[in-house]
């Protein structure tokens, strides 16, 4: 399936499909794709240890990377640790999707 003609169109129409939206580092795309989701409630988790967008810049959404209330402060403090072993930030990332898209 394609979608848009261009890479900004492209990028405009993943900001509008997903539910969830895991960051990896990042620029301006990132950032406006971010933007886009977080604009129609769409959760964006960001991996804040990789820097970049998903780090706060490039105009992404402040509120994107505050850690919401249900996510422990534990569980987050791995996601912004760039020390921590990676295996554990992906069974952070791994358990909060898990709670965001299955039924409790």
């Amino acid at each position: 399936i394609n979608g848009g003609a261009d890479l900004e169109e492209r990028k405009a129409i993943f900001g509008l499909i997903g539910d969830v939206y895991i960051t990896v580092e990042g620029g301006p795309g990132v950032s406006q794709e971010a933007r886009a989701a977080c604009a129609r409630e769409a959760f964006v988790l960001p991996l804040i240890r990789t820097g970049g967008a998903s780090e706060g810049m490039f105009n992404f959404p402040p509120k994107a990377v505050e850690r919401p209330q249900w996510i422990k402060e534990e569980q987050w403090s791995l996601l912004k640790n760039k020390s921590a072993p990676v295996g554990e930030a992906a069974a952070v990332v791994a358990d909060i999707v898990e709670m965001l898209v299955l039924p409790p």
